[in-house]
């Protein structure tokens, strides 16, 4: 069960980033240096963008109802 929510994950993030600049810019990278560095700093980036992404929701349900914001 875990398995399939981690494949099905990975799945809905690579079809949704497929042809993304970044998205073959890392790939570049990791081919050119290190992979381990390339993919830390990579999932570090994710990381921070997703904090944001829910700081800011969380900054906007403050002012606005969540029906607005669909």
């Amino acid at each position: 069960d875990t398995l399939k929510l981690i494949l099905s994950t990975f799945t809905l993030v690579f079809a949704a980033e497929w042809g993304d600049k970044s998205f073959l810019a890392t790939i570049a990278l990791g081919a050119a240096s290190s992979p381990l560095g390339v993919a830390g700093g990579a999932v570090a980036g994710h990381g921070v963008a997703t904090a944001l992404a829910v700081a800011g929701g969380a900054v906007l349900t403050r002012y606005f109802s969540p029906k607005v914001l669909q």
